[in-house]
């Protein structure tokens, strides 16, 4: 959420798959993986968050947004 933040987005904003790996993936460990897994389920079931196809590339929703 803060790459959201730092980047001004808006409800609709995407963060990239590339973005994903530079901000999120190079940055964690393998201790890490777990928890990560069980923040982004759960910022996808509050509606935060939407996960493209691609199972990589994330939408900021309107709720989301507002959150920010």
């Amino acid at each position: 959420m803060n790459w959201f933040i730092s980047s001004r987005a808006v409800a609709g904003h995407i963060m990239t798959k590339q973005d994903v790996i530079n901000a999120v993936l190079k940055k964690i460990d393998s201790k890490q993986d777990r928890p990560f897994s069980i923040a982004m389920e759960e910022l996808k079931s509050d509606g935060i968050i939407e996960v493209k196809e691609d199972g990589v590339t994330l939408v900021l929703t309107q709720k989301g947004a507002e959150k920010l």
